[in-house]
């Protein structure tokens, strides 16, 4: 059987080709949309994904709370419970489904006015009614989905995933060359949905027949009480989070227009792309950590915590390196320079990714031990301060400023209570250790990004081809950053930790490639 290391090694790996091979698709798949339909559409587009996201409050944390209690059944390999608990979720799903879909069409009539809409593209109402089907279908075979990924199976649904959504950009990209028509873009999307949770169901119904059972035992009053409270919690997460990292566009729509929206997609594009590699790899990793929060004891649980916390910040603090020196110049390639932002937007867009992508490893710990309650009233504080400095910064500065007040609302709250309810509550230690890593570690990120940046320039300054510039400043980004970044910390006890887990890994991929 393998280990915990190599399941959660073996998702990351196919999570991580597959972001790639979607990004790569998504980036094509722009470039024929900004050909073939206006710059308005493109805000639209990415205007009403926003609003679609805002209707996944319907789920409110059933999933979460549900995944958690799924944990301790499948190590314990208990059936009965799992089918009982399958059962309920099956039943949650529907209903949600449907309430995403009721309330999606009830803000059909108001569609205009929300984000503050003044566009040419005409058919926005029966648009929004696209995206909003799209969104309810994906719930109906979700519970399903959650086993495979909860039994630490990720791998399986990414493969289902990306190979659709190649699949699918492929077809919408050949729909908007021969017919430029949006609403055949939209309607190619909703069937690939259908069909990708169709599939992904019947791969479920085989991998766990007795999901076909119909002798089940309803869930235990204790494991609903637990559910209930963990859902509550985690609908309060939802809620803040959603709010928070979706209205972005909206109070851009709203104060700075439909086409700055359109510029910002395009950022958001990439960004959201390495938010899902970065979703994708400690996801991989959630149900492995439940695993060992069932069976480990908390000291173990939290030097897994540390290492996993330093590998994540050499990958965001790498990632942010990547985007400063590279945003504009690869905007101005793939799209146009006239899609560009100015250098400060770019430093708070990548700010905004640097803070939420900091703190993954804490909010993968707090979901895998099922620490859902003792901050759930923070996102709501959080989103409220956002709302708030976001709305009157957009009115002062425009894009930025939007950007800012999702900085400086996450800042005051969530950066350094999420940590403090982790180690009170999950690894039972203080916090004072991680708040000084954190600190250090930032300013360490933000000397070692303009260090780079410099080196970069002045290697490319008498480069006059631009995808030649930008190819060298890809390269010497990527050796600059990581060489300066050993030196700094080869030294230290969690690189040595980082270091022998990529041993291990590097050992277990060369184990598993030849067994074959």
């Amino acid at each position: 059987m393998w280990s915990r290391t190599a399941r959660s090694v073996q998702n990351i790996i196919y999570s991580v080709i597959g972001q790639s091979v979607a990004l790569l698709l998504s980036f094509i798949l722009r470039i024929v949309f900004v050909r073939t339909l206006s710059n308005e559409y493109l805000g639209v587009d990415s205007l009403f994904t926003s609003l679609v996201t805002v209707l996944s409050l319907a789920e409110l944390g059933v999933g979460s709370a549900i995944n958690f209690s799924l944990y301790q059944p499948l190590a314990k390999k208990n059936v009965n419970r799992i089918k009982s608990l399958m059962h309920l979720y099956k039943k949650a799903y529907t209903i949600i489904g449907l309430a995403v879909l009721i309330i999606g069409f009830c803000m059909v009539p108001f569609i205009q006015n929300i984000g503050n809409v003044k566009s040419s593209v005409p058919n926005l109402k029966f648009l929004f009614s696209l995206f909003v089907v799209n969104s309810s279908i994906s719930y109906f075979y979700s519970y399903k989905k959650s086993l495979i990924v909860a039994d630490q199976y990720r791998y399986i649904t990414v493969i289902y995933t990306y190979v659709s959504f190649a699949l699918m950009s492929i077809v919408q990209g050949i729909v908007l060359i021969i017919f430029k028509q949006y609403i055949l873009y939209l309607v190619t999307m909703i069937i690939f949905t259908f069909l990708q949770n169709l599939f992904l169901s019947k791969k479920a119904d085989k991998m766990y027949p007795f999901l076909k059972d119909t002798n089940i035992d309803p869930v235990d009053k204790m494991t609903t009480r637990l559910i209930v409270r963990n859902a509550y919690a985690m609908s309060l997460h939802k809620i803040g989070g959603v709010i928070v990292n979706s209205m972005d566009s909206v109070i851009i729509s709203a104060f700075a227009g439909i086409k700055q929206v359109g510029r910002y997609s395009n950022y958001l594009l990439i960004t959201n792309a390495l938010n899902l590699v970065f979703s994708q790899i400690f996801t991989a990793i959630i149900a492995s950590v439940g695993n060992l929060g069932a069976e480990v004891n908390r000291r173990h649980t939290k030097e897994v915590f540390n290492t996993v916390f330093f590998a994540g910040y050499w990958l965001v603090s790498f990632s942010s390196c990547c985007l400063f020196v590279l945003f504009n110049p690869f905007i101005s390639i793939w799209i146009g320079k006239g899609y560009v932002f100015n250098t400060f937007v770019v430093a708070v867009i990548v700010l905004n990714f640097y803070i939420y992508q900091i703190r993954r490893p804490v909010l993968t710990f707090r979901d895998a031990l099922g620490i859902y309650w003792y901050d759930r009233y923070v996102p709501i504080i959080e989103s409220g301060l956002n709302l708030v400095i976001s709305i009157f910064l957009a009115r002062q500065i425009g894009v930025s400023g939007a950007l800012l007040g999702t900085i400086i609302s996450s800042l005051l709250t969530n950066v350094w209570i999420e940590p403090l309810m982790l180690y009170r509550h999950g690894l039972k230690s203080k916090t004072i250790q991680y708040y000084c890593k954190l600190a250090g570690y930032s300013v360490v990120a933000v000397i070692h990004i303009a260090v780079v940046q410099l080196l970069v320039l002045t290697v490319t300054a008498k480069i006059r081809n631009t995808i030649i510039s930008f190819v060298v400043m890809l390269l010497a980004t990527i050796v600059f950053f990581n060489v300066v970044f050993v030196a700094f910390f080869f030294k230290s006890h969690d690189f040595k930790l980082v270091w022998k887990l990529m041993a291990n890994i590097f050992i277990t991929v060369k184990n598993k490639l030849v067994k074959g």
